[in-house]
């Protein structure tokens, strides 16, 4: 793509928009909305409702929701709750034996909010997660959340999704990206329209460039296009593209867009994504314990050039305003994941992505004489869906300045490689012993009978 300059008008950043329907089993949601998109029957994909940092008022009613609607054990915080996985399909069983539907709190693996251990117990036959979890209630939108922290719940629906499609995909993901004609036709325009006008005529034009990119292709890799857990794949890199292109206030002071750090230059497409980022992944000699440490997501970025046949590749060099968004974005993911849910709900993601490919890898249902036959049975035990998304429309958006025009494409996405985490050298053994002595700990813990799955 050749350098094009308008003078006094200076950028337009073409990007998407991605959401998300109601699902059959996971009804945490009652506004056909996941993570502020909206997904039409047609697979077309617009923004929606969006319910982020709860107000003072909001917390204290799903407070007392909590309270009121939850037992106390579920309804306290726990810094380390624990979750039998094979005792929690047995209560599955026997909840669809006897027709019933599947409690909440199995829906929302008693509260769990993240997962910071792995525990394979040979002797009691089980397999435990375990972490911190509290009592939870829905915001605005129907999702669950902590009721002191806001912090999104993890969910059945996804770990069935993460156990039955991550050991055999090579990658999971999700993709948004213009048609190569599309690519072409913008060249194309360009050309045609790149001489000095007035500022009305200027931003005329970048409104019509949306137009010519028109609808981006959306793809989701390696779990199914209908589930939860590919919609909130693509409800995250929406929310970031959104806020990349200043058109959604992130509510972190400080934090600036993309389009606020550009000044003039070329052309150029900017391709962010995010990956995974465990600082520290650490288990014992016998392979028993697993600990996962660090804030689970990581924002990366590469420049792109596109042809006068809509091809892209790699630019040899990345601009200095494309890395800094990068950058502030992963260093400020804990503020972004408490004000967005989103961004929460997708390290719940990775951490599910993790303890499936650690089962499959490590063999750690063979360990105990676990076939997870009902878990992964997707005749008795669906996963919910919704409409598959196929298209999103473009954007534009633009700000004034003193020279220049630089256009801008968001592409990119999110990449999980789950079998290269899990790889021998990705762990560091426990010389303290401390995660043995946890899941000694943890084990011996009482249980309740009332909910043998799951105890703190």
């Amino acid at each position: 793509m050749e350098c094009v300059v308008m003078r006094r008008v200076a950028l337009v950043c073409l990007g998407l928009l991605l959401s998300a329907p109601a699902f059959g089993q996971n009804q945490n949601n009652q506004n056909n909305n996941v993570g502020g998109i909206q997904i039409t029957p047609q697979g077309i994909v617009g923004p929606g409702f969006v319910a982020d940092q709860s107000s003072r008022l909001d917390r204290k009613r799903q407070r007392a929701f909590a309270e009121k609607s939850l037992a106390a054990d579920l309804a306290a915080a726990s810094a380390c709750r624990k979750v039998s996985l094979v005792k929690l399909e047995a209560a599955i069983d026997g909840a669809l034996s006897q027709g019933q539907p599947l409690p909440e709190e199995m829906r929302h693996l008693a509260g769990l909010q993240r997962i910071d251990f792995l525990f394979v117990d040979p002797e009691g036959k089980d397999l435990v997660i375990a972490g911190p979890a509290e009592g939870y209630a829905p915001d605005a939108s129907g999702r669950m959340r902590g009721a002191e922290t806001g912090r999104p719940t993890l969910l059945l629906d996804d770990l069935l999704v993460a156990l039955r499609f991550v050991p055999r995909a090579s990658e999971v993901g999700c993709s948004i990206d213009p048609a190569p004609g599309r690519l072409a036709a913008l060249n194309q325009y360009l050309a045609q329209n790149s001489t000095p006008a007035s500022a009305a005529v200027i931003e005329g034009r970048y409104r019509q460039m949306a137009q010519v990119l028109g609808m981006q292709d959306v793809r989701i890799m390696g779990v199914p296009e209908t589930s939860r857990f590919g919609h909130t794949l693509l409800a995250a890199d929406y929310r970031m593209k959104r806020i990349s292109l200043g058109l959604e206030n992130p509510g972190v002071k400080g934090l600036r867009s993309h389009l606020a750090m550009l000044t003039g230059g070329g052309n150029s497409l900017q391709r962010w994504w995010f990956v995974p980022y465990y600082e520290g992944l650490f288990r014992t000699p016998d392979h028993l314990a697993y600990e996962f440490t660090g804030q689970r997501v990581q924002l990366l970025s590469q420049e792109e050039i596109a042809t006068s046949q809509g091809s892209r590749f790699d630019a040899a060099t990345t601009r200095q305003s494309t890395q800094a968004f990068a950058k502030q974005f992963t260093e400020r993911y804990a503020e972004l994941a408490e004000q967005s849910p989103v961004f929460a709900e997708l390290q719940n993601l990775f951490d599910l992505c993790l303890v499936a490919a650690l089962i499959d890898r490590e063999q750690l249902s063979s360990r105990i004489d676990w076939t997870m036959s009902l878990l992964l049975d997707e005749a008795r035990l669906p996963h919910g869906a919704g409409p598959a998304p196929r298209q999103v429309p473009s954007l534009s958006s633009f700000k004034r300045a003193n020279a220049g025009t630089i256009i801008g494409l968001v592409g990119g996405g999110v990449t999980i490689r789950a079998s290269q985490w899990v790889s021998p050298q990705a762990f560091r053994e426990d010389a303290s012993r401390r995660i043995e002595s946890t899941r000694t700990e943890s084990l011996a813990a009482p249980r309740v009978e009332a909910h043998p799955w799951w105890w703190d």
